[in-house]
């Protein structure tokens, strides 16, 4: 699992006070961003594939407030033949858990756009990220 901190921004509060949902959703792309980021050999654009969102579900859970300490913790929970299941959590410094999202990636062929299978290099990625194989 990799945690990210987070900041609120002035803009991301609404009119209640607390952040807009629709930042929540930025907030766990930059978690994805971090995760993918750190496993890759190049820079963005140099792997011949990529996972591209298929599928998010999010709990919100708790209100955040502007002043709160946020963290974004990510880990990869499946891998299927050509899809990878993200589990996401953003907790405060305490460690109260604000939402939880599963999301679904396809991975896929940068040169055709079609779904491709998650290669062996990348497994042995997560595997070693999340203290596990994935079969």
């Amino acid at each position: 699992m990799q945690k990210l901190p987070v900041q609120i921004r002035f803009n991301d509060v609404d009119m209640f006070g607390h952040l807009n949902n629709t930042v929540y959703l930025q907030f766990l792309d930059m978690g994805k961003y971090a995760y993918f980021r750190s496993m890759m050999e190049g820079p963005f654009g140099s792997e011949p594939t990529a996972p591209v969102v298929a599928n998010i579900n999010i709990d919100f859970l708790a209100p955040s407030f502007m002043d709160e300490a946020l963290e974004v913790h990510t880990s990869v929970a499946e891998v299927g033949e050509s899809s990878i299941v993200l589990q996401q959590t953003i907790v405060n410094a305490s460690g109260q858990e604000k939402c939880r999202a599963r999301t679904v990636m396809v991975n896929v062929d940068m040169s055709t756009h079609r779904p491709t299978p998650v290669s062996a290099s990348w497994r042995a990625r997560f595997a070693a990220e999340e203290g596990h194989p994935f079969e």
